[in-house]
């Protein structure tokens, strides 16, 4: 446990997966955090959780229930020394692509540059970007699953989705249009020198991991992953995979960027990748087959007795990218390896097992 103070970091999305552990992480490394939440009954969730009971007095809020709203940040990041955005919304298809997910996603990114500007405070922010950014969504269902292009710290957004703009035609066209323009807008402002305020970006994979908030199989079954979802219950297929990364190693990832120690702003590529390195030759039927071999092997009896139904068939139906995150994990975690799906997965299924039946 560090006990020296480190600043205060102020995290959107605190409640969510990757915020909750991201919360966790910079507690246990000497922060203070900041969660910033819609309401005000999420941040009560997070003061429960185990994890957090030793840290509750490094512990504070602030509600910001419409971040596209003008100056959403200003109050949340006022003596902040650093910021970590992860919130934003997920293309879900009942939500409509312009007003609720592609210009609140453009503007929420732009608001929180200009209130870390404004603070005169925090020196870096870390944001959460996606693999959406780097895929067109109007080709289909095409890309397959070969793994024939390299997701690593260069890799170029695309150039499709950079030119589409409202009236949008689906919430996944918006998600994809406004990541891969939020992340090319953060990285010319970051290659222009023009902000005062360090801009770091983080591709994650799928992120997999248990949670300390569930209780029961029925409440695991209502938040797992879709990856590992597919895989132990024969779920439906993920449309995309843009590589694998347990949530404990992804804030990992996230907290350490913050440290201009390690990576001064001068060093800091296009984006970080927060998912394990896949060996030159892999490819998504590989390690599907292989996690699939594993749960049988590991798991057998809990498939005879129905507790899982084995997708060896439900691999994602685009996986277009092999990951290669060797720079991040050089310069974040020592050289310590990302656990990839197998190892993930196995995780998983062993909490799985251990929660009530209920």
């Amino acid at each position: 446990m560090a006990t020296d103070d480190r600043g205060l970091i102020a995290i959107t999305g605190a409640n969510g997966t990757i915020g909750y552990a991201c919360v966790v992480y910079a507690l246990q490394k000497g922060y203070r955090v900041r969660c910033i939440v819609r309401r005000e009954d999420a941040f009560s969730a997070i003061k429960t959780g185990p994890s957090v009971q030793r840290y509750l007095n490094q512990l504070e809020h602030v509600v910001v229930p419409d971040n596209s709203a003008e100056g959403a940040y200003d109050d949340a990041l006022a003596g902040a020394k650093y910021a970590v955005h992860i919130a934003g919304a997920w293309p879900m298809p009942h939500i409509h692509p312009d007003e609720q997910l592609y210009y609140p996603s453009i503007k929420s990114t732009k608001n929180i540059i200009q209130a870390a500007e404004k603070s005169g405070t925090v020196k870096r922010i870390v944001f959460t970007q996606a693999g959406a950014g780097l895929v067109d969504s109007e080709i289909g269902d095409t890309y397959g699953n070969q793994m024939e292009k390299i997701l690593n710290e260069y890799v170029e957004v695309n150039q499709t989705a950079l030119t589409y703009r409202p009236p949008l035609k689906s919430p996944h066209q918006a998600y994809c249009a406004s990541k891969s323009q939020c992340m090319n807008y953060l990285n010319d402002l970051r290659i222009s020198k023009k902000s005062p305020v360090s801009i770091v970006q983080v591709i994650p994979g799928t992120v997999i991991g248990p949670s300390e908030f569930i209780f029961t199989r029925l409440q695991a079954l209502q938040q797992i992953d879709r990856q590992s979802k597919a895989l132990l219950f024969d779920d439906m297929a993920p449309r995309y995979a843009f590589g694998f990364v347990h949530v404990q190693d992804c804030a990992r990832v996230h907290i350490e960027a913050l440290d201009e120690e390690k990576v001064s702003g001068e060093d800091v590529p296009p984006w970080y990748v927060a998912a394990a390195t896949y060996e030159e030759g892999s490819n998504g039927a590989m390690i599907w087959n292989k996690a699939s071999d594993m749960i049988e092997n590991e798991f057998g009896n809990d498939i005879e007795d129905g507790v899982f139904k084995l997708g060896r068939s439900k691999m994602p139906i685009n996986m277009p990218y092999r990951v290669d995150s060797r720079m991040t994990e050089k310069m974040f975690l020592g050289g310590d390896k990302m656990r990839g799906f197998e190892e993930c997965v196995k995780e998983i299924a062993q909490w799985y097992m251990s929660l009530k039946a209920e």
